[in-house]
């Protein structure tokens, strides 16, 4: 952004104010700041300060707060935003608090139901996922627990789903049962990780069969593999103990375990 043209006398300085103010509001710490970008001269930033007031372009703290907060209200934006912003153009925390509370209350304010009121676009979430519609509500200053118990009274609540969930959805489950395979998962870890992505796994014992049959898919060679990455003493007991824990864990049967650690020992 370029340097304002610095300015080389005091109606420079008017001139920058009001056309600032002819923007749009500004509290008096914003405008302050834009003309001291102007010129370093600060009695001249001043004497135009107090000028802008006198003339009543300039509100005060109080009546810009007040100004701002219901034009937020109106466009359903929530107290935390309007806290936040307030906050930034330099209104201290006294004033926020005391034209939040007047505002709300001569407008009966009800955060709830403007939440309830956005949500109600919705018929139903299947175009949209719960972080998009929760965050787009966080960032217009509303509560978690307000936005949650909207969420929970809409009438379509069963349908906003998370992008783990969707993804999981949409999923295709021998894909993602091969991919799982391939890193030398085991049939119980499989269905673990494939539950915890939300893929429905309701048909999984028919895939992983229908998979194996076709020697897609090889548990007893996946295991030997997982073993062999490993340097266990399967002849001692402790070290033998562990191996079965470690492919356990990724999920082979005993039935595969033993197999395959008989195999080594035999070797």
């Amino acid at each position: 952004m370029k340097k304002p043209y610095p300015a080389s006398t005091i109606q420079n300085v008017i001139n920058s104010a009001i056309y600032h103010l002819n923007l749009r509001d500004h509290s008096e710490y914003e405008l302050r700041k834009k003309l001291e970008a102007k010129t370093e001269n600060k009695e001249w930033v001043e004497t135009v300060l107090k000028q802008m007031k006198s003339y009543g372009y300039l509100k005060s703290d109080y009546a810009f707060s007040i100004h701002f907060c219901e034009l937020a209200f109106s466009s359903q934006y929530g107290r935390k935003y309007i806290q936040q912003k307030l906050k930034i153009k330099g209104i201290d925390e006294l004033t926020i608090e005391q034209v939040i509370t007047e505002t709300m209350q001569r407008m009966a304010i009800c955060e709830q139901s403007m939440i309830n009121t956005r949500l109600a676009r919705f018929k139903d979430f299947s175009t949209t996922s719960a972080e998009k519609v929760v965050n787009d509500l966080l960032k217009r200053g509303y509560s978690m627990g307000d936005i949650s118990r909207g969420i929970a009274e809409h009438s379509a609540s069963n349908t906003l789903l998370t992008k783990a969930q969707i993804k999981g959805k949409n999923a295709n489950l021998e894909a993602e049962v091969i991919k799982l395979a391939k890193k030398l998962k085991g049939r119980s870890l499989i269905a673990h990780e494939l539950k915890m992505k939300y893929v429905d796994i309701s048909e999984l014992d028919t895939v992983l069969d229908e998979l194996i049959e076709s020697g897609e898919i090889d548990f007893y060679y996946n295991c030997q593999q997982a073993l062999a990455k490993k340097r266990f003493d399967l002849t001692d007991f402790k070290e033998k103990s562990k191996a079965y824990g470690y492919l356990s864990s990724k999920g082979f049967s005993s039935d595969e375990i033993k197999e395959v650690i008989d195999a080594v020992l035999n070797e």
